[in-house]
């Protein structure tokens, strides 16, 4: 919904603007849409390690402070995958912990973005206060 909503897929461009925490799609050199971002977690280049967000100290406190919520609600429901910084990672692991956490933070959207040149890194977000820019 959130996708088809904002448009997502027919933007050419976006960039992450991690110390401001958002996320811009843009045209033409032009933002067409914002979203604030929380991350949810990382996956390295070779796609076997899922970091959740919560204990990465290289994102915003806030950001983390946000993320810590999922952990506790695993620490209540006794999830170890909430509750462990790092997990085992296969192709569905980070939508199942996004989604999750999508659930449980109440997010408009979530998206997939590659971390860095090299091929494999995935930064997993979720979208609140999306918007459209004129």
């Amino acid at each position: 919904m959130w996708l088809a909503r904002f448009r997502i897929d027919d933007w050419p461009r976006w960039d992450y603007d991690h110390e401001e925490s958002r996320l811009i799609f843009s045209e033409a050199g032009r933002a067409k849409v914002i979203a604030d971002i929380v991350v949810v977690g990382t996956v390295d280049k070779d796609g076997t390690r899922w970091e959740w967000s919560w204990g990465n100290p290289n994102f915003p406190i806030a950001m983390r402070e946000k993320m810590d919520s999922v952990r506790a609600f695993g620490a209540e429901k006794e999830w170890p995958q909430l509750t462990s910084l790092f997990l085992d990672n296969d192709e569905y692991l980070g939508w199942e912990m996004t989604s999750i956490s999508h659930r449980l933070l109440d997010a408009e959207g979530a998206y997939r973005c590659p971390d860095n040149d090299e091929p494999g890194n995935f930064i997993y977000v979720l979208a609140f206060n999306t918007h459209f820019v004129n």
